[in-house]
């Protein structure tokens, strides 16, 4: 998959930002609460190809 890094998702109603790759994983931050999400990539990528998520763009 191509470089995530930086981009923003809407998933389960809040936004979140990839901040770094963990290998299977990637660190996420919730953009309204401020916390930091690890969030298995094929959860992601599963809720993107069924549109569950969206990317945000601005």
């Amino acid at each position: 998959m191509e470089n995530m890094m930086g981009k923003k998702f809407m998933i389960s109603g809040m936004v979140i930002e990839i901040v770094s790759d963990d290998g299977d994983r990637w660190e996420t931050r919730n953009i309204t609460t401020k916390e930091t999400i690890c969030m298995n990539k094929i959860v992601l990528q599963n809720a993107i190809k069924l549109a569950k998520a969206e990317e945000v763009t601005e």
